[in-house]
């Protein structure tokens, strides 16, 4: 009677770990989150659902370590692209592209992160992409203050023109991820250095938006201060 050796056990749970979360990550785009139960993970990997709680308690932590892997695949190609560029300005240029472009290539598993379940295991989407994308995103303002402290912008500090560059490469990200192609436009490698280049222009030329030109909220916050 032979037994299994404790290495082999260790890879054959790691393994079957590796194709629960492979079926659910495409499950979760294609379907989306609400729509699939463990039982049809377990099902398209051949397996029973009782062997998933095996590796996962539910498909919320399934979801979890989806989203945190994807996060650190991207800041591992932010790091990568940053450290080819030793400009700065060049350097923010490159990563924005490199965000885009693996976006883009990655359709399935930037569904599963930025197109999941409003509600997070009780946090809401946005708290929760937040905390987990904290680190990649500051990498992007760090990055912007270098580029416009070194190109000599006056909104080198300002932390509103940062988000502005952020928010606007990620929502082309997002754009293009669901859109796929953008109609009329066979290159679109083009859409992207435009965006980019108007995005450089525009820090360049206003620098910060002047608080009288913001519009002042009315209802109960300003009533108040009466």
């Amino acid at each position: 009677m032979t037994s299994t050796s404790p290495s082999r056990r260790i890879e054959r749970k790691e393994r079957l770990r590796s194709e629960i979360l492979v079926a659910a990550s495409k499950m979760f785009a294609d379907r989306g989150y609400e729509a699939v139960t463990l039982r049809a993970i377990a099902k398209e990997i051949g397996y029973t659902h009782a062997v998933i709680y095996q590796h996962f308690p539910d498909k919320w932590h399934i979801l979890a370590e989806l989203s945190n892997e994807t996060i650190g695949l991207l800041i591992q190609n932010f790091d990568a692209i940053a450290a080819k560029h030793p400009a700065p300005k060049e350097r923010l240029f490159a990563t924005s592209r490199g965000l885009i472009q693996f976006c883009t290539a990655h359709p399935q598993q930037f569904r599963n992160v930025f197109f999941g379940p409003e509600n997070r295991n009780g946090i809401r989407a946005g708290e929760y992409i937040n905390e987990i994308g904290t680190p990649l995103f500051e990498r992007f303002v760090q990055l912007f203050f270098d580029a416009a402290k070194d190109e000599g912008l006056p909104s080198r500090d300002d932390i509103v023109v940062a988000h502005t560059w952020w928010y606007t490469i990620l929502g082309l990200a997002t754009l293009m991820v669901i859109q796929g192609v953008v109609p009329g436009l066979t290159d679109q490698t083009l859409l992207v250095e435009q965006t980019i280049a108007t995005l450089w222009a525009g820090v360049q030329a206003v620098p910060r938006l002047p608080k009288s030109a913001i519009p002042k909220r009315s209802g109960r916050s300003s009533a108040s201060k009466q």
